[in-house]
């Protein structure tokens, strides 16, 4: 009779090869056998996130018999450390392989990339300590984690490395939003700051991700903004599902914003007074031009002002500027309404007035006011033109010409 080959069994393979009973490698995140299918490949989530592929040890016994009890497990013994005598007995006990990259990952998101959300040391503990710990019993959220570090180091640091984190953070994110998007419809209290979490995330990352080169026109970069803030209107809904739970849990400082100042300089005061009498003169001109909402846009660009005034961080404003955006005035945007472009460019010159703005948010100080002015016609550039001054300097044409 021939011999049964014996194997490991899989204790933690991923639902799909389990589905098809067969032997899965629990690669994380994605299976050998699922990678070779194309197929999506998901985890138990009641189970941790392993950070490797875990090694199961077992131990044979030779001459065993079905009707006898199992041996109990040899006592452990302390090995001595600096013994260099001591044989390598790696053959019969079987080490669990670490995933260094994930670890370095986690390390930044403990050490730097949780600053991007937290806003004061009030908030830090959440940011830094509970997230993960949340993270633990939601895989989605800790591939969010993961992602955003892996975008922040491709972002931050210039070496030879960089696609590679990219690469790290494309497929994070995109594990992270697989698991996401099936617990849209039953955001509760067990999930709910998992959810609240990785919404907040999600804004990051959109706007921290890198997009078109200049090269390939103005209208590139716009389009790419566009789809950041259509993103951030998308999670406004799960976050605002998610409040009710956060308020009643150890969360609940996460919603306590910041007090700021609501009276502005002289100077800005007046600069929104010009985009609100723009506003009346189109208006005035144009029976088909939807004054309120520009209006309405201008009052949330005023209240993120006094905002980046009072101290808040740039991601805060942008993302808060964002959320409450009407659909109304992103199809503007996108019907490349001048007025629209023109309210653009002073989101970013109050952007740009922080002097300090984060590593998910510099690439669009620059380059937005830059495809916004190359975009205007010589009707309109006189009313872009403060901001233009506020980002570039007096000698903004000469900047914009020659980068």
């Amino acid at each position: 009779m021939a011999l049964r080959r014996p194997h490991r069994k899989s204790r933690h393979g991923c639902l799909e090869c389990k589905r098809r009973r067969v032997k899965c490698d629990e690669t994380r995140p994605v299976c050998s056998n699922c990678s070779k299918r194309q197929a999506e490949c998901e985890y138990d989530s009641s189970s941790s996130l392993l950070w490797a592929n875990e090694e199961p040890h077992h131990t044979k016994s030779v001459n065993s018999r079905s009707e006898e009890p199992p041996l109990p497990e040899p006592p452990h013994v302390t090995a001595n450390p600096f013994d260099t005598s001591a044989e390598d007995d790696g053959a019969t006990h079987s080490s669990p392989s670490l995933n260094l990259g994930d670890l370095e990952l986690m390390m930044q998101w403990c050490n730097s990339t949780y600053q991007v959300l937290t806003r004061n040391e009030r908030t830090d503990p959440v940011w830094r300590l509970r997230v993960p710990e949340e993270a633990l019993s939601y895989p989605f959220l800790m591939h969010g984690i993961l992602a955003l570090s892996a975008l922040h180091i491709a972002r931050t640091r210039d070496d030879h490395r960089r696609p590679e984190y990219i690469s790290a953070a494309v497929a994070h994110q995109n594990q992270a939003l697989a698991f996401f998007r099936k617990q849209l419809d039953d955001i509760n209290d067990t999930n709910a700051k998992a959810m609240f979490a990785l919404s907040s995330m999600i804004v990051v990352y959109a706007f921290g991700f890198p997009h078109s080169p200049e090269s390939k026109g103005p209208w590139a970069c716009i389009d790419d903004f566009i789809q950041v803030l259509v993103l951030a209107r998308g999670v406004e809904q799960v976050l605002r599902q998610a409040t009710p739970s956060i308020r009643s849990s150890d969360w609940e400082i996460l919603l306590r914003l910041d007090k700021y100042i609501a009276s502005l300089p002289q100077d800005a005061l007046s600069l929104l007074e010009r985009l609100r009498e723009l506003n009346a003169y189109c208006g005035a001109q144009d029976t088909t031009h939807d004054t309120d909402i520009y209006n309405k846009t201008i009052d949330n660009l005023t209240d993120i002002t006094a905002a980046a005034y009072g101290g808040l961080t740039s991601i805060t404003v942008a993302a808060r500027w964002a959320i409450r955006l009407k659909p109304k005035f992103v199809n503007l945007i996108r019907d490349r309404s001048p007025l629209a472009l023109i309210i653009l460019a002073h989101l970013c010159s109050v952007l740009c007035r922080l002097k300090k703005y984060d590593w998910c948010i510099d690439q669009w100080v620059f380059k937005l006011p830059r495809a916004i002015w190359q975009i205007l016609d010589d009707r309109w550039k006189p009313y872009a033109q403060w901001p233009m001054v506020e980002i570039f300097g007096q000698g903004f044409l000469s900047e914009i010409e020659t980068d």
